[in-house]
Order: C-alpha cells, then structure tokens, then sequence
C-alpha cells in the first residue's frame, strides 16, 4: 500500500471538505454546519483537523474561542449534514454528526450506549415536532493530547428506523429539517449521562457537489437555523407507601413520584399540562434482609453473592419469611405451606406410619442466592402507648444505602447484567418478572391526566375475619384507600397546610420530602413557575418480619425481609400541553436518573391481647379492692379539699383583727 500516497489523497479531501464547510457561530443561538465532500471515509477524520478547517463568521477557527471554563457546560459547535443526496442509491456516504466543546474537560466515555441525542421524528398539522426520540452517539474522534485534551469529540449520530422510517425517508428532500432538543453524554465514574439542552431546528436546502440533480454542478448547500423550544427540568424524586394494601398481607401499594417546575408562560400560551411521555428500565428487587442483630447480620453478610446450591449444611445460617408453617390435611395427606420466601432451607416432611408429620427436613432451598443484607438498628415505635405495640424490629435502609449497594455488588456468579444502556449492574439482584401488568426492562410511557388510578387498602377485599386469620389479635393499620388519583398534579398553596403528616397522605409523597418539596415550592412560584407532581408508578412494596435460627424458629423481633421495584435511567422525553383541544408537544431536557427507594420496617402491630390483658387486670384490682375503694375515694377528696379548707382556716383570724381595729 503507498502510505503516502493515502496521506496525500486525505489531506486534499479535508481542503476539500474546508473548502465547502460553513459553520456559524454565536454562544447564544445553535451553532450550524454542513458539509459537501464524499470522497473521505469522514467517520475517520480528526475532530481537530475538521475544526482548523472550518470558518466561523467568515474567519478561520480559532482555538482561543474555546477556552477553558469550570463555568460552562458542554455545548454543541457544530451540527454537520454529510452528503445528502435525493436518490437512495448515492445516500451511501450520508450522515450526521455532532462536534462538541467540552469546556470543563469532562473525560466523556468514547464506548457509552448513554451518549444519545434527542430529534424529532414526527410532525403534527401544523408542522410542530409531534414525537420525539432518542439516538446513539456514536464516537469518532476527540483531541487525546496536549493542551486540548478532551476539549473536542465528535460524534456521528446513529440513525435507527421510527415506524419502518430513517432520517432520509422521513426528511423533505428539498428542506431537510433536523430538530435537536439536546444531548445525553456520560462522563466515565458517572452513574447516569447528563443531558445538555441544545434547542435548535436545522433546515438544509440545495446539495453538495455531485450529490445533486446535476452531478457536474457546484455546491448549493446551505442552512438556516431556528430557534427549537425546549422545558428544561430540574427533577427531584419522592416516594409513598400506604398502610397494607389489598394484595393482602405484608404487601403496601408504593407511588413514584417527580416533581418539577413549568413556567407560567408555557400554560399561557399553550393550555394545560395534559401528557407526560418518559422512559426507564423496571426491575424488581430480589428479597432483602434487614437485621438490628450485628451477629446475625455478620454470618449473613458471608454467605451474599454465594450460590450455595440447593441446600449446603456448610452453611448455618437460614432466613425465611412470609407463612408460619400451618400443618394441615390436603387430600387426606398432611401438608406444610409454602412460604413466600427462603433462603437455605425448605419445608419438605418425613411421615410416620399413621401418615403424620413428626420432622420438618430442610433438605433444599427454594432460594440459593442472598443478594441483599443490611444492618439497621431497631426503632421502637413513637407512641406514649408504645407498650399496646408489637417490639421493636430493625429500622429503616436509606435509599443512598440501598443504590450503593447495588452498583457496588460484584458480580462474582458472571450471570451477567441488566439491559439498560450497557451498565454494569448485576442480575443477581433483581428478579425475572415484575408486578402484574407491568413490563419488566425497557419502558417509554405516555401518561395522560386523565389515566386515574386507585390504591386500594387491605380492608378494601377482606373481612375482618380475614384480618383474624392473618395477624390474629395483633394487626397493622389496614385502612386508607385513594381513589381516581390523578397522575399529573399541579400543586397549590392550599396544599401545604396542615402538619408534614398529613401533607404527606394529602399529595402521597414521603414524609422526609415535605420540608424540601415546601422550599421548592415556594421558590419556583416566586419566580412564576407551576409545580407538577408526576406519579409515573404505583407498584407492590413487600415487606415481612423474618424468621432465623438463633430464635428457634419463633418470629423474630429484629429481622424483616423486603422486596420492591426500582427504576433505573428514568427519564422525561415530552410535555403535552392543551388549549382549547390543540395540542402541542414540548422537548423535555432532564438527565437520567435512578430512582431506587429506601427499604422501609414493616408497620408495627398494634397487639389487642395487650390491650385485653390490661382491662383484666383492671377488673380484677377493682373487684380485688372493692370494699375499701368508697374509703380511697373519701381520702381522695379529703385531700383535694384540704388546701381550700386551710386557706379559709387562715383568713378568718385576720377578718376578726381587723373588725376588733375598728372599735
């Protein structure tokens, strides 16, 4: 191969591709670029060199405009169409790229799937943006050295088809218009990509040299450049979970809820908030171990990330959940529940020759792998009658605990990892399915105002002798049910009256969120913005006292298990707003975001046998101390009436002195 000659061949096509390349530039509108040249693989050039040979304003680029600036975020210089051309059989060099300055020297991933850009797709009547949709990044070059290291990548945008449609079947081949509302890209260590709003619609007329009606004419590629309308959002995340839910026993209904603010203008000129489309990944959590038992705690925490089988008597430690093990008859023959959850054991039986049970053999496990533990210490329950209440279990797992956990898992088993842009998050953690109706992996949602829903409480589907038959006469609060509650919720002042309890049952957001979502409110709506709640999920949250060994299999007082669903990557794609029946569809810039909740104790119990114990007692002291009780009742009063009785003692003595002066 002549080497040189190549070289050769290459820098000619880049004075080429200089030659032909506009780009306009200003730091307060979107920044545009096209390109003519074909004969270059442009995948492959340098970003640099394709930048030095480019002009800006009519001048020739220059590196000083793109300073160093902790101040400033990333931006897109210049957005390039490639070689477009109106037959199908000369689009083989087309394509679309992005150069972007990166003022902070971020160290970008180069391999990411979360390196994305956001364009329209779809256009309503009226020629506005009706959907838009996400695109890989694909990367091409950056400056890996010197003195501009990591100041400028490039990126050319992967096209997929939308409805059996590419970007050049979608485009007017005589103005093809490009809407970018902005770009998601991830700096290594990062958990989740930034996005960086762009806000810009390119629309590009004429046609490079060759790729045009006439082969033999010049180029008449040009661009205009349009002001895009973006919202974007600051996003914060809250969480609610009722009392029992009718699923039944130790499940409670969870809401997931964003809040963010829209300004005024936005509903002024476009009508109310009638849709919200969002994306994210939905896992559920396989079953975690919450212990206020550091020893107990300590032998668990050996054996997660372990596969140990079916059953391993190496093992001594077991952990389980959920029924207590009812013998009964089934078909004639003795039989044991299942329980909802074990780890290293199983409830399989031995018979005697009269067909019944006389040994409980833990020969399998139903669970092999313990994925999650956490210590907590116990908290006792916040009531002057504390002592009607069942006694203390293990408290609260923060979510900060609960999300560093699970990036923090080493995926030891090599089973794998999660689908959600290429993390490494492992799938020990999470299990197969998710609630019913529910997709588990990759969901893009859009949820209308009108898309009510209900939570319904445990006292909705069971009688109270089903409340009997599952705590007995010890039970939780079992009531509360929320009918038609809206998913977009526009808060007002009138909300945030009352205590932070009952404001976190009004808008059913979490308890330890009041104080921040009241701030938030209060500051947005000075400056003239809306607040919406956004409650994108209700799911099931499970949550069970556990049984372990050191107790000899009677429930424990300081261990639970529980299990709930998160969702990672969460982000907002579009706002719908209405008026008058016109709806008009607004680009939401937001970053990604996990959201993963704490794991909360299982309410406490309030025991009635307590309660029945104490009015026993009660009775008895009173029948017991029935014949003196008139006399404890007369030195009662004698005793309250004492004080009065001296006072009037003491002034009589003086009223006399005072008559006997007169005289």
């Amino acid at each position: 191969m002549n080497i040189a000659g190549e070289r050769n061949k290459l820098i000619l096509c880049i004075i080429a591709v200089a030659m032909v390349v506009c780009i306009f530039f200003t730091f307060a509108q979107p920044i545009i670029a096209y390109a003519a040249e074909s004969k270059t693989n442009f995948d492959k050039t340098d970003v640099l060199d394709d930048l030095k040979s480019s002009t800006v304003n009519g001048a020739s680029f220059n590196l000083n405009d793109y300073p160093l600036d902790e101040k400033r975020d990333i931006q897109i210089i210049t957005f390039v169409e490639y070689c477009y051309s109106y037959k199908a059989n000369k689009r083989d060099n087309y394509g679309l790229y992005i150069y972007v300055y990166n003022p902070k020297v971020l160290n970008i991933s180069t391999s990411s799937r979360a390196n994305k850009i956001q364009m329209a797709v779809s256009y309503d009547e009226q020629g506005n943006p009706a959907r838009y949709e996400k695109f890989n990044l694909e990367f091409c070059s950056k400056v890996g050295s010197g003195d501009y290291k990591n100041r400028f990548y490039k990126f050319k945008i992967t096209d997929k088809k939308i409805d059996n449609k590419t970007f050049a079947d979608r485009i007017d081949p005589n103005a093809r218009r490009y809407d970018v509302s902005g770009i998601e890209l991830l700096t290594y260590g990062a958990k989740n990509a930034i996005e960086y709003g762009v806000g810009g619609t390119y629309i590009f007329t004429g046609y490079a040299q060759g790729f045009g009606p006439d082969a033999t004419a010049k180029s008449t590629l040009s661009c205009t450049v349009e002001n895009l309308e973006t919202l974007e959002l600051e996003v914060h995340h809250t969480n609610y979970r009722t009392n029992v839910s009718s699923l039944g026993k130790d499940h409670y209904n969870e809401v997931n809820t964003v809040y963010f603010s829209v300004p005024q203008r936005i509903y002024e000129e476009y009508g109310y908030l009638q849709k919200i489309r969002a994306e994210w990944w939905e896992y559920k959590t396989k079953v975690a171990a919450i212990t206020s038992n550091k020893e107990f705690y300590d032998q668990l925490k050996r054996y997660t990330g372990i596969d140990i089988g079916e059953y391993s008597s190496n093992v001594p430690v077991y952990l389980y959940s959920g029924y207590e093990g009812q013998i009964g008859t089934q078909a004639g023959s003795p039989t044991i529940n299942n329980f909802d959850w074990v780890y290293n054991r199983d409830l399989s039986t031995k018979y005697n020759k009269l067909g019944y049970v006389y040994e409980i053999n833990y020969a399998k496990a139903v669970s092999s792998i313990l994925p999650y533990v956490f210590y907590s210490s116990a908290v006792d329950v916040d009531s002057v009658f504390k002592f009607l209440y069942s006694d203390p279990i293990a408290g609260d797992v923060n979510s900060t605990e609960v999300q560093e956990y699970i990036y923090n898992y080493k995926n030891n088993l090599g089973h794998g990892y999660i689908d959600c842009n290429d993390r490494e998050i492992s799938v020990d953690l999470f299990e197969d399915y998710v609630d019913e109706g529910r997709t588990r992996g990759y969901n893009d949602k859009t949820i209308d105002l009108s898309d009510t829903f209900d939570l319904n409480s445990y006292d909705t589907n069971h009688s109270w002798w089903d409340k009997l038959w599952d705590y007995g006469f010890s039970w939780p609060k079992t009531d509360g049910d929320y009918k038609n509650v809206a998913p977009i919720y526009e808060l007002k002042e009138s909300d945030f009256t009352g205590t932070d309890k009952e404001i976190s049952e009004r808008l059913l957001i979490n308890q330890d969120d009041v104080y921040e979502l009241k701030n938030y409110f209060t500051k947005e709506t000075k400056v003239g913005n809306k607040v919406v709640l956004f409650r994108f999920a209700n799911t099931d949250y499970y949550c069970a006292p556990a049984f372990a060994p050191h107790t000899t299999n009677i429930k424990t007082t300081d261990t639970y298990v529980a299990q709930q669903t998160v969702f990672f990557d969460f982000d907002i794609i579009e706002l719908t707003f209405n008026k008058d029946g016109v709806y008009h569809v607004i680009p939401a810039v937001a970053s990604p975001t996990d959201i993963i909740n704490g794991f909360t104790q299982p309410q406490a119990e309030f025991e009635w046998w307590k309660l029945a114990l104490a009015l026993l007692v009660v009775i008895a002291v009173v029948l017991v101390f029935a014949p003196i009780i008139p006399y404890i009742v007369w030195i009662i009063i004698w005793l309250i009436t004492l004080p009065v009785k001296v006072v009037k003692k003491l002034k009589k003595p003086k009223k006399e002195t005072n008559e006997n002066k007169g005289d």
